[in-house]
């Protein structure tokens, strides 16, 4: 038992609710339950009564008190600490992805900055697959990329799925009169496999996780994509797409975000199909180590990010 699990059983005790807690502490339901699992399996003894609302057992009121007093003097302590390390507590470093840099990450900055200006903001790429191993000199990672379990998560969109984009006049250049007849079947069935025929702006990089993803997906529709351009960079894919040199598989929040939202351009020859995908999670979440205890600067940015996707995703 450590003092992470004194906060997660004062919260639960406090709100009622695990559900209620997860959200404050932005935690997952499942972990926290978890949690409370394992501490009531090393006390010996129930610590609440599964009603609705969750009361506290005998037992669990002594804990609770005994709790408080421990994470207070805890509290103090990381206070202390506080005071001598201020300077690096006024940085945040955000990791993000090195195929591309996500189109929502500028107006968040942005945003945040302007609300926290007393914080210092920074921006690195890692491998999606090196996250898992270490996270030094990342303070939290943002990605639509699949979740390591090893990390916590906080989710901005708990589910993502996947749209293929393209030109219109590149489907009826490949599918001439039948174009329409396939539309209303790819409108159906969210079949990949019905554009076989299309060219596809294909990402080159075999060691990151999101052309991984791409080959999950094209294998799951038993699909050889023909290559319409090919590259190591996904923004530059996604531009190669809108000249028309081929389809782009993409998470549909950075499809909408990056060709349809808050844009001046026309882009009404752009066609965007829901693709169904069941070989990994889409979603969209900030991830920062297991147990870490955040400082303000990290908690001030994590709701800045919900706020701003609960503003923006039903524009």
């Amino acid at each position: 038992m450590n003092f992470l699990n004194l906060k997660y059983f004062i919260t639960i005790a406090e709100e009622q609710s695990i559900s209620g807690a997860a959200r404050k502490l932005f935690v997952s339901q499942q972990s926290l339950s978890e949690h409370l699992k394992k501490m009531e399996n090393e006390i010996g003894v129930p610590l609440f009564k599964r009603n609705s609302p969750l009361s506290l057992t005998v037992a669990g009121e002594c804990f609770f008190e005994g709790a408080k007093e421990l994470l207070s003097a805890y509290d103090r302590m990381l206070a202390n600490i506080d005071n001598v390390t201020a300077k690096r507590r006024s940085k945040i470093t955000i990791g993000i992805a090195t195929y591309s840099i996500p189109p929502f990450l500028p107006e968040l900055l942005a945003r945040f900055s302007s609300k926290y200006p007393q914080y210092d903001v920074s921006v690195i790429k890692r491998q999606h697959t090196d996250i898992s191993h270490s996270m030094r000199g990342v303070d939290l990672y943002i990605s639509y990329l699949p979740l390591d379990e090893s990390l916590e998560h906080v989710f901005l969109l708990e589910h993502d799925p996947y749209s293929v984009l393209f030109r219109k006049d590149l489907a009826e250049r490949v599918y001439g009169n039948q174009w329409n007849i396939l539309e209303e079947k790819l409108l159906k069935t969210c079949d990949l496999s019905l554009l076989k025929e299309m060219p596809f702006c294909v990402l080159k990089d075999r060691q990151g996780q999101i052309a991984r993803d791409l080959n999950s997906i094209f294998e799951q529709y038993r699909l050889t994509p023909k290559i319409g351009f090919l590259s190591e960079s996904g923004d530059l894919n996604a531009e190669m797409c809108l000249s028309g040199s081929g389809c782009l598989l993409a998470p549909t929040d950075f499809i909408r975000r990056r060709f349809f939202f808050n844009r001046s351009q026309d882009f009404a020859e752009l066609l965007c199909y829901r693709i169904q995908v069941t070989g990994f999670r889409p979603c969209l979440a900030i991830s920062y180590e297991r147990g870490k205890h955040l400082h303000s600067a990290e908690i001030c940015f994590i709701k800045e990010a919900r706020a701003f996707f609960t503003e923006t995703i039903d524009k």
